[in-house]
C-alpha cells in the first residue's frame, strides 16, 4: 500500500510539473519595443542582442521558450555563428534546443509565440454562411435539377473549415521554422545575423536560466527567471 502511495505521489508530481505554467522574467532589460524585451551585450569584438516577447512558458507543455538572438562581429576576421554557439543552462545542466525536425513535427502553440513577437500572418479566407434550405445541383441540359442532401453541404463546409484551420497551423509553423537560427558567417563589422532558438517546456522548471552566447573569442551571458 505504501508503495502504491509513493508511485501515485510520483505520478502526480510528474503530471503537475508537466502542466505547470511559468512566468518568464528577463534580467537587465536594455529597452522595450512594442512589448518585446531587449537585452544588449557588448564585448570588445562583438555585440549580441537577446529579444524576448513572451511572458509565460509551459501551459501543459504547449508553449515553448522562444528566444530571438542576433550577433554582430566587430573583429577583423569572419566568424561562424549558429545554434552550437548558444547554450542554455539550468541548475548546471545544459538544455538542448529544439531541432528543425522537432519544430516541424511537435504540437506546440506557435500562435502564442507569433503574437508575442507581433509577427504577421496572412488572413485566411472566410467561408460564407450556408443557407438552411433545399439546395439544388444543376445536372446539365436535359439532366434537370436534383435535390442535394443538406448533410453533404454541411459536411463539405466543415471539411473546408478544418482545412483552413490546418492551413493556419501550417502557416504559423512555417513562420517559426523559417525564422529559426541558421548557420551564418558574420563578416567583420557586417550586419547582425541571427534567429529564433526554441526550447521544449518539458525540459524546463522553475528557477534561473543562464544563456551563454559565444561570438568568436567573446562570451556573452544573459539571465532569465521562470517563476510559478
Amino acid at each position: 500500500m505504501r508503495t502504491y502511495h509513493i508511485l501515485l505521489a510520483c505520478f502526480v508530481a510528474i503530471w503537475w510539473s508537466g502542466c505547470a505554467t511559468y512566468k518568464l522574467e528577463v534580467g537587465q532589460v536594455s529597452l522595450y519595443h512594442e512589448g518585446v524585451q531587449i537585452v544588449d551585450s557588448s564585448k570588445p569584438q562583438s555585440k549580441v542582442r537577446l529579444e524576448v516577447g513572451q511572458s509565460r512558458v509551459g501551459s501543459s507543455n504547449i508553449i515553448p521558450l522562444a528566444l530571438f538572438i542576433s550577433a554582430r562581429n566587430l573583429s577583423k576576421e569572419a566568424v561562424i555563428f549558429d545554434t552550437s554557439y548558444v547554450q542554455l543552462y539550468q541548475n548546471g545542466k545544459l538544455i538542448p534546443p529544439l531541432h528543425q525536425d522537432e519544430l516541424k513535427t511537435e504540437s506546440f502553440d506557435y500562435g502564442y509565440i507569433i503574437e508575442s513577437y507581433h509577427l504577421y500572418i496572412p488572413p485566411q479566407p472566410n467561408i460564407e454562411p450556408y443557407t438552411l434550405g433545399i439546395p439544388f445541383v444543376y445536372g446539365g441540359y436535359m439532366g434537370g435539377f436534383y435535390m442535394y442532401p443538406q448533410m453533404f453541404i454541411i459536411s463539405a463546409r466543415e471539411r473546408m473549415q478544418q482545412q483552413i484551420r490546418l492551413d493556419e497551423q501550417r502557416a504559423k509553423r512555417a513562420i517559426i521554422v523559417s525564422s529559426a537560427m541558421q548557420k551564418n558567417t558574420l563578416e567583420p563589422n557586417g550586419a547582425p545575423r541571427g534567429g529564433f532558438i526554441l526550447y521544449a517546456p518539458s525540459k524546463l522548471q522553475a528557477g534561473t536560466l543562464e544563456l551563454r552566447v559565444k561570438v568568436g573569442y567573446d562570451e556573452h551571458t544573459f539571465t532569465l527567471q521562470l517563476r510559478k
